[in-house]
């Protein structure tokens, strides 16, 4: 059986080999260490394709962690990334966080939790993967659902179709992926149906927490919260953070 590959981005050595070594004693596959930008391209220039990236957020040089993150978004796609940080500051996890990562790991670690973390993303990605690959066939189920509920003209104002194999139908109120409804609970509903009330464009948080809470704003990390529920029903990119602005959520 092949050992899951995980290339290691990070700037101080000593860190990176006492990661290598932990991760080799865990059983995996460390398939490169790379200090920076540079190096990490050079590696995937030969060839490597990790199953995972463990990397810094604060890189030395130019480019962070964070930026070379949403770099490799559009080399590497379907590879799941885990920032290291011993920055524990909500302002940075929350920059790191529109890269949608798929962990964070607080230095100095523990082994148990770095193996929890690869394994849970691991999991993640294969399905967000999985959800991808169906992409084509859930979009024509989509097509014969909107044959069963005989939507004319008229009826398709109610309907709006997603990017990902999603529809939402606004007059039931629900989400569909191909013919199945997703299981959402009350408040992530309210969020995609705002979203979708002008879908493409932005909506900023405040009117989102207003929309789930109105008589009393329940505060950033509970709407955090929330969305990272949401997002773990959905496809991860399905709904984006607009420049910190606001979120929207993406049309077919």
């Amino acid at each position: 059986m092949n050992k899951i590959k995980i290339l290691i981005v990070e700037d101080e050595s000593i860190i990176a080999l006492n990661l290598k070594e932990t991760l080799i004693e865990l059983g995996y596959e460390p398939c490169g260490i790379a200090p920076n930008k540079c190096k990490t391209l050079k590696i995937l220039e030969k060839g490597v394709v990790p199953d995972l990236i463990l990397m810094d957020i604060y890189l030395k040089g130019p480019t962070t962690g964070i930026v070379l993150a949403k770099e490799l978004k559009t080399i590497i796609p379907n590879t799941p990334i885990i920032f290291l940080t011993a920055n524990s500051e909500l302002s940075t996890i929350k920059e790191a966080s529109e890269t949608f990562p798929y962990g964070y790991i607080l230095k100095p670690y523990k082994k148990n939790i770095l193996q929890a973390a690869i394994e849970v993303a691991l999991k993640k990605a294969e399905e967000d993967k999985s959800k991808t690959q169906k992409l084509d066939a859930v979009q024509n189920i989509n097509k014969t659902l909107e044959h069963k509920l005989s939507i004319n003209t008229e009826e398709k104002s109610r309907t709006v179709r997603l990017k990902f194999g999603y529809l939402f139908d606004k007059e039931k109120e629900v989400l569909y992926y191909g013919d199945e409804p997703v299981k959402l609970t009350s408040k992530e509903i309210k969020i995609i149906k705002l979203l979708c009330s002008s879908p493409g464009h932005n909506i900023s948080q405040e009117q989102l927490e207003y929309a789930i809470w109105q008589d009393e704003p329940a505060g950033y990390a509970a709407f955090r919260s929330l969305l990272f529920r949401l997002r773990g029903k959905i496809h991860k990119d399905l709904i984006v953070n607009q420049n910190n602005t606001g979120y929207k959520i993406e049309l077919l």
